[in-house]
């Protein structure tokens, strides 16, 4: 929650209290039928949040997409695509696709899984109707999907940040960060907390206490860095000694970066310069970047992958990103990394086969 929102909390509650009515309102439509939703012939899988804070949404449809190439299956992941503006719609992104068009994020997974489709649409009903026609995945992954009640899903993930299940708790914009009131959340199938950073006994107890009245399965996970890559010249190392490093973040949460990175490097950056979620950098704010880094004597600037795909034009060889891994501690006894599918009750829930 922003400090304003804090301030004028009194002022805003009354409005927060009119938007959850609403939005609560617009969930019942969709469950009577009275408003119409599309039911996808393959399984989808809905990837999405309560609040409007990053909680981590890219790498799990990025370790979803893992998991159907690991079980030869395509996937496809149906996007806004936000602030990407692309020529036409649908947009299918291509490794190679403009930023400008696509949007960071879905580059991002484009790049990632070239075997995948990943499909930019804000109408996700007509992108997922073009994926069927053109692509003919096995599986659909509804990108920031928990409030876009258009299209069905079989499985829906309602993913939390620690300050989601504290501070944060059911307080509805504008007086909080969250998209709905907690009610909403009785439509999630299962939780997933992202402890970034914090000790995950910690957030097990806060997820426990907050979420045990939906009687839903609680899957702890944490976006980890095992090393970083070189976003010029890609290659890859596990740590970079002993050099002190600027920390460049464009994301909606930075804090969680700089725990990456000192979790990672065993120290603090010698700055951190943070620009707002989705920034378009361009030349002029790499020269900014680079003063800062020459005023510093830093020989690493450090970034995110979403920042590192916006920057890879202006930048040159001093610019690094993370290489991230998903992390659940609850692994299956075989090391699958999507452990979800094999819980009995879920497998109700998923009714369609996933398997060929």
């Amino acid at each position: 929650m922003h400090p304003w929102q804090r301030r004028l909390s009194p002022i805003l509650l009354p409005a927060g209290t009119i938007y959850r009515s609403l939005m609560a309102r617009r969930a019942a439509l969709y469950a009577s039928g009275r408003k119409h939703s599309w039911a996808p012939p393959v399984p989808t899988v809905s990837v999405g949040n309560i609040s409007w804070g990053g909680t981590g949404k890219t790498p799990v449809c990025s370790w979803i997409l893992d998991w159907c190439e690991r079980h030869r299956l395509k996937g496809a992941v149906l996007t806004r695509g936000y602030k990407g503006k692309p020529p036409a719609l649908p947009y299918p992104v291509r490794p190679d696709s403009p930023v400008k068009h696509s949007g960071d994020e879905p580059l991002m997974l484009a790049r990632d899984h070239p075997t995948s489709r990943i499909i930019v649409d804000p109408d996700r009903v007509r992108g997922g109707i073009w994926a069927l026609e053109h692509f003919r995945p096995d599986l659909f992954v509804l990108d920031d999907g928990f409030q876009h009640l258009k299209v069905r899903r079989d499985l829906n993930l309602a993913l939390f940040s620690p300050a989601d299940l504290h501070e944060d708790w059911d307080r509805v914009i504008p007086a909080g960060t969250w998209r709905e009131g907690g009610h909403a959340l009785h439509r999630a199938d299962c939780f997933l907390v992202n402890t970034m950073g914090s000790a995950p006994e910690t957030v097990q107890c806060a997820a426990e206490h907050r979420l045990a009245p939906y009687e839903k399965k609680i899957y702890l996970f944490t976006v980890r860095a095992d090393g970083v890559i070189n976003v010029q010249t890609r290659e890859g190392r596990s740590d970079i000694g002993s050099e002190s490093y600027l920390l460049v973040t464009g994301i909606a949460n930075p804090d969680k970066v700089v725990r990456t990175a000192e979790t990672l490097l065993k120290r603090s950056p010698a700055e951190h310069m943070t620009f707002s979620d989705h920034h378009a950098f361009g030349e002029r704010e790499w020269a900014h970047i680079r003063t800062m880094s020459d005023r510093l004597g830093c020989r690493y600037i450090l970034c995110t992958p979403k920042d590192a795909i916006k920057l890879q034009n202006v930048a040159d060889k001093r610019l690094w990103t993370f290489r991230l891994n998903l992390d659940f501690p609850s692994m299956t006894a075989d090391g699958d990394i999507f452990p979800l599918w094999w819980d009995k009750e879920l497998q109700q829930k998923f009714h369609r086969t996933i398997s060929k």
